[in-house]
């Protein structure tokens, strides 16, 4: 008499059918991120590169702000005028409807001094507290410039995020 535990070859052939029905049936259904039409919906690739765009231009931006000597913040706004004015001429002379993108944004403010030096000196702070620009970019990038990402991050991506989505031309041209 055999044990209730012994498989039988029918058995074993009818696991082996049924195992490989299920997997035929994944093999060709149509994949999840396939559109109803049959034409595949943007890929990672695509979304990639749009991050790799935004993640450029918000490295230009905070490149800006780490370039002014922490001196001349120091000094205040007036100082920091002159430092503009004398170092980067151009940003003086565009206006806010000039402005594209996020390093945009953050030049057009800084030049217009919106941003109080105390503020930039902040942000300046977090950007070294983080790396530097291309780490606190690379942070940003892997939280795909979402506020709730960035805030679940936590201490100084967090903090400069918020200081950054402080400023509502930078929330607007920086993050999604």
């Amino acid at each position: 008499m055999k044990s209730s535990n012994a498989t039988s070859p029918a058995r074993t052939a009818l696991v082996a059918a049924a195992t490989t029905c299920l997997f035929a049936s994944l093999l060709v259904a149509t994949p999840v991120h396939a559109s109803p039409g049959g034409a595949v919906a943007p890929d990672l690739r695509a979304m990639a590169d749009g991050l790799d765009l935004r993640a450029g231009d918000l490295e230009r931006g905070l490149a800006l702000i780490d370039e002014i000597p922490e001196a001349v913040l120091l000094a205040g706004d007036l100082a920091l005028r002159d430092w503009v004015t004398s170092t980067h001429p151009e940003l003086v002379t565009t206006s806010r409807a000039d402005i594209v993108g996020c390093a945009g944004a953050i030049a057009w403010l800084i030049a217009s001094t919106a941003i109080p030096a105390a503020k930039i000196l902040k942000i300046k702070r977090l950007i070294e507290g983080l790396g530097g620009v291309a780490k606190a970019v690379q942070l940003f990038w892997g939280a795909s410039f979402k506020w709730e990402k960035i805030q679940a991050l936590g201490g100084a991506a967090a903090a400069l995020g918020a200081e950054l989505l402080g400023i509502a031309a930078v929330q607007q041209k920086c993050f999604s």
